[in-house]
Order: C-alpha cells, then sequence, then structure tokens
C-alpha cells in the first residue's frame, strides 16, 4: 500500500467516526458524506498537489486549510437542518485529530 493510500485510511478512520458522532441524529448520513469528503481533500493534499508542484509545508497548509474549509462546507450544505456551527466543528476536531496523531495511528496500522 503506498502512502497516499495510507493516508487515507488512516484519515477516514479517524475523522469519519467524529463527524458521525457530532450529528447523532443523522449518522449515517453523515459518516457517508465525511467519506466522501475526505476521500476528496485527502488525494488533493497528498497527490494532487504534489502533481502540480506543490510540496513540504505550503503543501501541508494550504491542503490543511482546504480540507477543513471544503469539508466544514460540505457537512453544513448537506446536514439536515443545516447545522453551520456543528459542521465547523466536526471538521476542525477531525482534521486536528488525524493531523496530530495520524503518523502515530498510522505506524500502528501499517508498521
Amino acid at each position: 500500500m503506498n502512502g497516499a493510500l495510507r493516508a487515507l485510511v488512516v484519515t477516514l478512520v479517524i475523522e469519519v467516526p467524529i463527524v458521525a458522532a457530532l450529528f447523532p441524529r443523522q449518522r449515517l448520513r453523515m459518516a457517508a458524506i465525511a467519506l466522501v469528503a475526505n476521500t476528496v481533500t485527502n488525494l488533493t493534499l497528498n497527490v494532487g498537489l504534489p502533481r502540480m508542484g506543490v510540496h513540504g509545508m505550503p503543501r501541508i497548509l494550504v491542503g490543511e486549510a482546504a480540507a477543513l474549509v471544503l469539508e466544514a462546507a460540505a457537512y453544513a450544505l448537506l446536514s439536515r437542518p443545516r447545522e453551520v456551527g456543528r459542521a465547523i466543528i466536526a471538521s476542525a476536531l477531525g482534521n486536528g485529530l488525524s493531523f496530530t496523531f495520524g503518523g502515530a495511528l498510522a505506524s500502528l496500522m501499517f508498521g
């Protein structure tokens, strides 16, 4: 399994349950939305930006900021009823935890 795929798996393992937990009345719906949103943003960060020549700290800063905003927007626009505050919290918490602990979890999962 390559690095980008590992990063995607770890991100989904961390972020999807967080989003589902923070939207208790629509767990399955929001888990599915989180799965799609995180797949798009993670692959953009780890595959798309490097192919466009964006590397190192600029890739991390641009990619993580974009992920936070785009995922929060997806959660806010697609939750029923729309819950903008909860969407921002879910995105910030998920992205913060996956950024902080993703490397350690990847080491545990993939050696």
